[in-house]
């Protein structure tokens, strides 16, 4: 296994550890917003918007977020780097549902980002889209 990816992964397992420890498990989670607020009072031309789905999931049936940047979950502990120009702005973190994407939340903020959970991910997107 390349060295880079098993490091990636250890680094991973260690911030989800760490951030199920800080909040608690599932329950309580900060740093987080609905789908809801998101698009009706957040989204525009400006928002940073980082999917950590799968290539596939993010080309798949549910789409994805017009300007949305992918840098899916496994790759994040080693391309974390290349988000070293939006330290200093929010980054909305969006997934599937919300798990993933609450995951690589706890990792940026361990690292200094100013990285907010879209709670719902694009299934959410999707309901608000259909109503």
């Amino acid at each position: 296994m390349n060295t880079k990816l098993l490091l990636g992964l250890i680094v991973l397992i260690a911030c989800v550890a760490i951030f199920k420890k800080m909040n608690g498990g599932s329950q309580g989670m900060s740093n987080t917003i609905s789908m809801q607020e998101f698009k009706n009072n957040i989204l525009n031309e400006n928002t940073y918007v980082l999917d950590v789905r799968t290539p596939a999931e993010f080309d798949g049936e549910l789409g994805h977020i017009d300007g949305a940047t992918l840098l899916p979950l496994q790759e994040l502990p080693i391309r974390m780097n290349e988000l070293e120009s939006k330290k200093e702005q929010e980054i909305y973190v969006v997934c599937r549902s919300g798990g993933r994407s609450a995951q690589a939340t706890a990792m940026l903020r361990a690292q200094g980002y100013n990285a907010i959970n879209v709670d719902g991910g694009m299934l959410a997107w999707n309901a608000l889209s259909n109503e």
